[in-house]
């Protein structure tokens, strides 16, 4: 199978040939599962695509067409590749040697060329990347799409700073629905038996709301938003350590 959906935009694709099987771990319960699970084997499948030469990839966010594949002749690996394998090495050294010893000539990560040419532009001179054997492209099919704004593939990069503008948005709209008291990381009341994080001083995220204010949970959960919150109170110069307590807003008010 090697359909192309009209609302697909890409399928996987890489050096390695197609499987023939999806790896699971255990087998279904019953004969009718095991059925099922060998069809939706044959649709997963069906979504990769084996690089070859005139196959449609996206680089740069652009369309380019595969010109040539070729391995990194072993002694032009250059250090980078050397260093990462011997980092495999490590690993497989670590990890008991369970699984077979990774050699240059098969090892997955192995050195490869890729040869990409701009699609539709012949007169642009191809570009020669080196890059992994097992990294996965995204194949694109000879019908694909194109923002009219910009020329890119979607999601373009308007689409994608209008997603992260609505996204700022909405968090903001939520932040100031935090009432006083509650933690401005999870929204959630910060009662008197929960250890809190408190900033002295005006509340960054909250300036309507009175000194002091900027009060968190001591969770594991709530600490990313306490550090983002660290990191903007301390480019303000303040240098005070935060120490958590046990005290809820309304006790320590």
């Amino acid at each position: 199978m090697s359909r192309w959906f009209p609302r697909q935009n890409t399928k996987g694709g890489g050096t390695r040939p197609p499987r023939t099987a999806v790896n699971r771990i255990g087998e279904a319960s019953s004969a009718m599962r095991r059925q099922e699970q060998r069809i939706d084997d044959k649709r997963i499948l069906a979504n990769y695509v084996q690089l070859a030469p005139g196959v449609l990839v996206i680089w740069d966010r652009k369309p380019h067409r595969v010109i040539e594949l070729a391995e990194r002749p072993l002694d032009l690996w250059g250090e980078k590749h050397e260093m990462r394998y011997a980092t495999a090495l490590e690993h497989w050294e670590i990890g008991g040697r369970r699984r077979e010893r990774p050699e240059k000539t098969t090892w997955e990560a192995r050195p490869y060329v890729f040869v990409l040419q701009t699609d539709g532009k012949p007169q642009e001179k191809p570009l020669h990347l080196i890059g992994p054997a097992n990294h996965v492209w995204d194949v694109l099919p000879e019908h694909y799409w194109i923002c009219s704004a910009c020329g890119e593939l979607p999601p373009c990069r308007h689409e994608e700073a209008e997603w992260i503008a609505d996204t700022q948005a909405a968090r903001a709209d939520v932040l100031m629905d935090i009432p006083p008291g509650h933690c401005l990381g999870c929204g959630e009341f910060v009662t008197s038996r929960q250890k809190a994080a408190r900033f002295p001083g005006p509340n960054l995220w909250r300036p309507d709301l009175p000194e002091h204010s900027a009060v968190f949970h001591a969770r594991s959960e709530c600490s990313g938003e306490v550090e983002r919150y660290r990191q903007q109170w301390e480019a303000r110069g303040n240098t005070t350590e935060v120490q958590p307590s046990l005290l809820s807003d309304e006790e320590s008010e």
